[in-house]
């Protein structure tokens, strides 16, 4: 695979022959309308992208749809030539510290190689060798509640500790705490995004792209630097997500969340799906329960379940804490085995109310234990790994 280190994959092309089609695959790949379907139609019926890109304008005709621009673009396209689109492409790229991809050559990632529909041309910005471990998709709504946060933590990193590579889509809510996770665990992870390489959508998560290249991972996008897209494309990112995965964990989806779309991916590419349950009155478990109970994905109980189904090993679970009070291991037990509120605690402890008050309140301090809304309180990563290493209250 090609890393970080290497100038430009233009640098290695597989053969003379693919050196000599790659800037035409580009070159195509901008002509709007033109996605992973209508480009693989283009190639089996004129034999090659550059019989392709020689029709001109009436390279629109054989697509289902374009936009009504479409014909000012490929003919603005085809005034500078294949050759002079795709070089200011590579510009761009390295500008922005990254580098096209494209199907012809041998840093394309082999899981999405081996698909009959793949996107033709990828814009990569950090280290595809990440991809050569295994793989594993967490995914799930941006409005994700405090259970689906913790139990996305937890999955992403007990697998980024027995070595496997997290794949997401950067957005906000499940993805970026399975990203983050990963990070924290000190493993590698990649986002799939919806936008271009150049403007990363969601704004909020910059840092974090930031951090998942600086940490060995990548970021990948079916869009070149630059290309105005309007609404993000999150049925293409999707789908790429599952392609690249070897499995797939939806965490929460409500019934219309995007996630419900990359399970549909994963299930038409053969990839095995995962599901986390939730209360039967959750609207953001729906879309799980139903997976589960229509037996189009397995059951998740625990992370280290999940590891025995995708076939990794479980890293190393350091312990955070030397000790802890009675009264806080009783507390933290508790959270360990089920996120509550102050209310459902106090049932489940026996304490008092001032003394569960100021437990939470030290558990919090020691990182512990945190609370979303500050409804409900959960035991964070750090507090797991003790969990699993000491005997419960």
């Amino acid at each position: 695979m090609i890393g970080l280190q290497s100038t430009d994959v233009e640098d290695r092309p597989p053969s003379s022959q693919a050196a000599a089609d790659r800037p035409y695959w580009i070159a195509l790949a901008q002509v709007p309308g033109i996605g992973p379907v209508s480009f693989g139609r283009l190639l089996q019926r004129y034999g090659s992208a550059r019989a392709a890109w020689s029709l001109g304008e009436r390279v629109l005709a054989e697509l289902d749809w374009a936009p009504e621009d479409a014909a000012r673009t490929v003919h603005r396209l085809g005034e500078l030539g294949a050759h002079a689109v795709a070089a200011e492409i590579g510009r761009s790229m390295r500008r922005a510290g990254g580098r096209v991809v494209t199907a012809l050559d041998p840093g394309y990632p082999g899981a999405l190689g081996a698909l009959r529909v793949r996107p033709p041309v990828l814009y990569v910005l950090g280290d595809l060798a990440c991809l050569e471990a295994p793989t594993v998709a967490v995914v799930g709504t941006r409005r994700a509640s405090g259970y689906g946060r913790a139990s996305a933590a937890d999955i992403a990193d007990e697998l980024a500790r027995a070595g496997a590579t997290v794949v997401s889509g950067l957005a906000l809510g499940i993805d970026g705490e399975a990203h983050g996770a990963a990070l924290a665990a000190g493993g590698r992870t990649a986002a799939v995004l919806p936008s271009p390489i150049d403007r990363v959508y969601p704004p909020r998560h910059r840092e974090l792209a930031s951090r998942i290249v600086s940490g060995g991972g990548v970021l990948l996008s079916e869009l070149a630097p630059g290309q105005q897209t309007g609404k993000p494309d999150f049925a293409r990112r999707n789908r790429i997500i599952a392609g690249l995965a070897t499995a797939v964990v939806v965490v929460e989806a409500p019934d219309r969340s995007g996630a419900l779309l990359t399970a549909a991916a994963a299930i038409e590419l053969g990839r095995d799906l995962y599901a986390v349950p939730g209360p039967i009155d959750a609207l953001n478990s729906r879309g799980c329960n139903r997976l589960i109970a229509d037996q189009d994905a397995s059951l998740i109980t625990s992370a280290v379940g999940l590891l025995q189904r995708v076939g990794v090993h479980r890293g190393q679970v350091p312990i955070g804490v030397e000790s802890l009070s009675e009264t806080e291991g009783l507390v933290l037990g508790r959270l360990i085995q089920r996120s509550g509120s102050i209310e459902e605690l106090l049932g489940r402890t026996g304490l008092t109310t001032s003394a569960m008050a100021s437990t939470l309140t030290l558990l919090e301090a020691r990182g512990l234990a945190t609370s979303y809304g500050g409804a409900t309180f959960h035991a964070t990563l750090a507090a797991r790994r003790i969990g699993r290493t000491r005997p419960s209250s």
